[in-house]
């Protein structure tokens, strides 16, 4: 190099420092440090080893910025079941925290971390270096007894260390599930103390696991006296007056379409051709608002759950059975209150008109999905061509929406059969065909125009109101997809400008006939934000929508309970006390909604995660087909494709050579002969070991 190392060195510094909070590619500090292009490859090496030794930091596809002490990442802690932990930062971006550089931090502690040198590139490192503010959440884990001393080996996602509890207590038995509170975690030189709440239950009864869950995430448990005294005060009311002021429409053919296992029926639908180029669907959901007055009892516990929870064949219910599975379940052959929307669609699946209407409706038939999809398939049966509309109608929505870059994630999920004492005797994974496709699109459909409607054309000024929102994925989860793609060797060009919905479905119908299609969707899915509930409509990027709410599942959600509310108060001309109070009450609300969904959404992956264990715990020595779901230092996870359970092969177990671990790559990959294990690789294992109370399970390959 013409220019001596040392003094290129503080030539890259000063000019970094004085840039400070700037992330530079090489090339930029090349042409700013007028370098030749002779002595670049000797600039590229000594930006590595500067970043290397902390004296520079290396950020996102080979940038370099000067460490600024003074931009504190700032986050929230997220623990794994293993001890390793995410932090989330405002921007949303996860950093990678190895299990040794936790600190004293507890789950979903706000954290300052410090990046780390060691960063490969494609998701930032760092080392946490004071917890800034404690969660101060409960800590779940099995009672164990050292000597004198009893411990609790944690359960939920926690830091690798047994927590101490100080005080005895009659209640102590070992192996139980227990949880504690008031956890204090000083110094990473002992062991964190905390105490002792109350026993959960034992992780070795299986009958116990819907209540360990319950008790886990704080879940509702039985409605109060309150509650329950002003539902039975409920009752149906009289037709010949209720009339007067809605549409009745018991005399179309609707009906409904749902699982064979549902109880409470919310949504309905019928077809009806208007000439020979226009067709009048309908969407009928059950109108709960009549029954929940904003303010009551009922409102209050429905806001509190604002969902209901569906752990494998139970449910937690956001409100009582009366009404969920009486007088708001749209049963066959009985009128029930509606809030329907008339959509007139043309043959290629253009809405032409539109009418949104509180009306009552009488079911003509309840059909399962299984029986639904037979009369599409056979052509007979009880409203066969009716089916055989809206299945065509359905395909042409589909279509339509495909082409604006709708996306549609088609991942199997994990289906349960139960014996009596809540063992799982078989998981398969689910299926998604034309009779579940169909009532997809129409709820879509219908959403889309009631946000539509409220958003556009139901006044001139702004009106509050509840959407569904999905931001566009971040520029870092971005280039982290295509950095996968680019380390499975799919070579797919990485738009310039900004990533469109169409982008990525363009991504997954390159991939759908690879051995990755599967993987490539589920890293896809992880790509994305999450979507939320807002008073601001700022569309929908996974529909490729510009508006979008939640209206038709009102039995199960608040969000869609406080739309049903807002339409009919919008239907005539809004009080300004009410946009004002609307204004004020749904920010709060909507935010509320989106966390409580997120922590239902946990709450079902973790029992889930439960059941998976247990099947497999009587499945030890057995064989099966599987694909690599994720590659870190440690080993891989391999998911079982037959069950869609993911278990762990450890380095460790790999004893044909020494592997190395590639983050860039998603690989481990043989010092010695080269063999090498990526995401995506499908491969055999065997069930080596399975822990219940440790959530865990470990493969081994097959030779």
């Amino acid at each position: 190099m013409a220019q001596k190392p040392k003094k290129l060195e503080i030539k890259v510094q000063n000019f970094l420092r004085k840039n400070k909070g700037t992330y530079y590619k090489q090339k930029k500090i090349q042409k700013a440090l007028n370098i030749s292009t002779a002595d670049y490859p000797a600039l590229k090496l000594l930006l590595k080893k500067m970043a290397f030794d902390g004296k520079i930091m290396k950020g996102q596809k080979n940038s370099y910025g000067f460490p600024d002490s003074s931009r504190d990442i700032i986050g929230t802690i997220s623990f794994s079941t293993r001890g390793f932990a995410f932090v989330t930062t405002r921007d949303d971006e996860e950093i990678f925290i190895r299990a040794h550089d936790t600190d004293v931090a507890l789950q979903h502690d706000k954290v300052q971390i410090k990046l780390s040198h060691k960063t490969g590139g494609k998701r930032r490192e760092g080392k946490v270096i004071k917890v800034l503010e404690r969660a101060n959440e409960s800590i779940f884990g099995i009672l164990k007894k050292e000597g004198r001393t009893w411990e609790v080996v944690p359960e939920s996602p926690c830091p690798p260390t047994n927590i101490v509890l100080l005080e005895t207590h009659p209640e102590y038995e070992e192996d139980k599930l227990v949880e504690i509170t008031d956890v204090e975690y000083h110094s990473v030189k002992s062991y964190p103390i905390g105490k002792f709440k109350q026993i959960i239950g034992s992780p070795d009864n299986p009958a116990d696991d819907f209540v360990i869950i319950q008790k886990m995430f704080n879940l509702g448990a039985e409605f109060s006296d309150e509650v329950l005294a002003e539902t039975d005060k409920l009752e149906f009311p009289d037709l010949s007056v209720i009339l007067r002021e809605r549409m009745d429409l018991r005399h179309k053919d609707i009906f409904t379409i749902d699982p064979l296992t549902a109880k409470d029926f919310d949504d309905a639908v019928s077809l009806e051709r208007i000439d020979d180029t226009t067709m009048e669907l309908g969407v009928h959901i059950a109108d709960v608002s009549y029954f929940v007055r904003e303010g009551s009892a009922l409102d209050k516990i429905a806001l509190d759950r604002s969902m209901s929870c569906y752990l494998g064949d139970r449910v937690i219910p956001m409100l009582p059975e009366k009404l969920s599975n009486d007088l708001c379940s749209l049963k066959p052959d009985e009128p029930r209150l509606t809030f329907s929307v008339l959509m007139r669609i043309t043959n290629d699946g253009q809405v032409l008109d539109y009418h949104i209407c509180e009306s009552v409706i009488q079911s003509k038939r309840r059909f399962t999905y299984k029986e639904a999809q037979e009369i599409i398939e056979k052509g007979e049966g009880l409203f066969s061509e009716e089916l055989a509309a809206m299945n065509q109608l359905h395909k042409t929505l589909f279509r339509n929406r495909s082409e604006k870059g709708s996306v549609d994630f088609d991942l199997p999920e994990p289906v349960f059969k139960f014996d009596e004492n809540g063992l799982p005797i078989d998981i398969s994974p689910s299926e998604r065909k034309d009779s579940n496709r169909l009532i997809e699109d129409f709820m879509l459909l219908a959403n889309k125009v009631v946000a539509t409607h409220i958003a556009t054309y139901a006044s001139n000024e702004t009106l509050p109101f509840v959407y569904r929102v999905h931001e566009p994925p971040s520029e870092e989860k971005i280039n982290a997809l295509f950095d996968t793609l680019k380390s499975l060797k799919i070579n797919f060009p990485q738009p310039a400008g900004n990533f469109t919905p169409l982008d990525l479905q363009n991504i997954l119908n390159h991939i759908k006939d690879t051995p990755y299609a599967l993987f490539i969707e589920q890293i896809s899915l992880r790509s994305m934000t999450k979507a939320m509930y807002t008073p601001q409509t700022h569309g929908h990027f996974g529909l490729a929508f510009q508006y979008y709410t939640h209206f038709t599942s009102p039995i199960r959600r608040y969000p869609d309970l406080m739309v049903h509310r807002l339409l009919k108060k919008y239907a005539h001309k809004p009080a300004d006390q009410d946009l004002e109070f609307y204004r004020k009450y749904l920010p709060k609300t909507c935010d509320y909604c989106t966390q409580m969904e997120i922590k239902y959404l946990e709450a079902e992956r973790e029992f889930v995660k439960i059941k998976q264990i247990r099947f497999l715990s009587n499945k030890i020595g057995e064989e099966y087909e599987g694909v690599i779901t994720g590659v870190l230092e440690f080993g891989f996870f391999v998911e079982i494709t037959q069950f869609l359970v993911e278990g762990l092969v450890h380095v460790r177990t790999l004893d044909d050579d020494y592997y190395i671990f590639n983050q860039e790559q998603h690989t481990l990959t043989g010092r010695d002969y080269g063999k090498s294990y990526r995401l995506g690789d499908p491969l055999r294992i065997q069930v080596k070991e399975v822990s219940i109370k440790e959530r865990r399970i470990d493969f081994l390959l097959t030779k």
